[in-house]
């Protein structure tokens, strides 16, 4: 438990943050304020400094409405908003809130803030991560040498039974030729060996990191590619492994397993072209130019530091 100092010391090093969210959402409030409002609840005050009010209802609102918070944070909240009003009332008493240097940092934040709603709107948008298969396969091919494995991989499918003798069915469908996800779909649609399929997943990437517990990567490792493995047992139940593929540490990776990092490559690639666009496009809308000093009709450092 934090001492009462150093809830201070912890409040005070949020105090940018909460600067930063003050100042982008006053002219919201403002609004809100302004207009048309549904009839409220009557408030339920916790807290006083002066004529300043804390709410419940102001506490609330800060933390996840699904969740909302627990008596203990809601008890740090208030001590916090305690010594913030106390420190603030101090601040203006003393005319820091009228320092020439505390107007020029509220500018400097609200300009931030606003460049950053635009870049928020203009260049980062939800839709740039989207690429075709094409692209991505393309942005592989030509970037191999970039996805070598540092470890084993494999490309798995399971099912998992409650019932080893329904487990080893499955296994014997498959060994029988019977397509995997067939065998499998005859097994869920039986009344009586249906109910004993606990799980499945089909054609996803596992190490023995992620392959929980140990003795399913044993298996994996001790099973041929393309063979179902006998039932393991595990404290969830009786699994059953298909491995489809199996990269070694040092080869070049699937495509499949590094797809969601070369989206985030391309995603920024795109990001970054549109920057650039937008701030070549600027240039012609704005009369820029470097006065005096030795790096006096040279810009092309501004630009690229975005």
């Amino acid at each position: 438990m934090l001492s009462f100092d150093g809830r201070l010391l912890k409040t005070l090093s949020k105090t940018s943050v909460k600067l930063r969210r003050l100042i982008a959402g006053s002219a919201g409030a403002a609004l809100v304020l302004i207009g048309c409002q549904p009839q409220e609840q009557a408030a339920t005050p916790v807290a006083r400094v002066d004529d300043q009010v804390l709410t419940l209802e102001e506490i609330h609102a800060r933390f996840d409405s699904t969740r909302g918070p627990s008596e203990a944070q809601v008890h740090e909240y208030i001590q916090g908003w305690i010594v913030n009003e106390l420190l603030f009332r101090e601040a203006v008493r003393q005319g820091f809130d009228r320092s020439e240097d505390l107007a020029m940092r509220l500018q400097d934040i609200r300009r931030q803030l606003t460049i950053t709603a635009m870049l928020d709107a203009d260049i980062y948008k939800n839709e740039d991560l989207s690429s075709s298969r094409e692209e991505i396969v393309r942005y592989f091919d030509a970037h191999r040498e970039d996805f070598t494995l540092t470890t084993d991989v494999a490309l798995l499918s399971f099912a998992v039974f409650s019932d080893r003798d329904v487990a080893n069915a499955l296994r014997t469908m498959v060994v029988r030729r019977t397509p995997w996800n067939q065998a499998r779909q005859e097994i869920a649609r039986d009344p009586q060996r249906g109910i004993t399929l606990i799980a499945s997943a089909d054609s996803m990437f596992y190490t023995q990191g992620t392959l929980i517990p140990d003795n399913l990567w044993r298996a994996v490792m001790g099973t041929p590619v393309g063979t179902p493995s006998f039932p393991i047992r595990t404290d969830d139940g009786y699994y059953v492994l298909m491995t489809w593929k199996m990269g070694r540490k040092g080869e070049t990776a699937d495509v499949l397993y590094v797809e969601p990092e070369i989206r985030g490559r391309l995603a920024i690639e795109r990001r970054q072209q549109k920057m650039q666009e937008l701030l070549e496009r600027l240039r012609k809308q704005h009369a820029v130019e470097i006065l005096g000093g030795p790096v006096a009709g040279d810009t092309s450092h501004s630009e690229r530091s975005y």
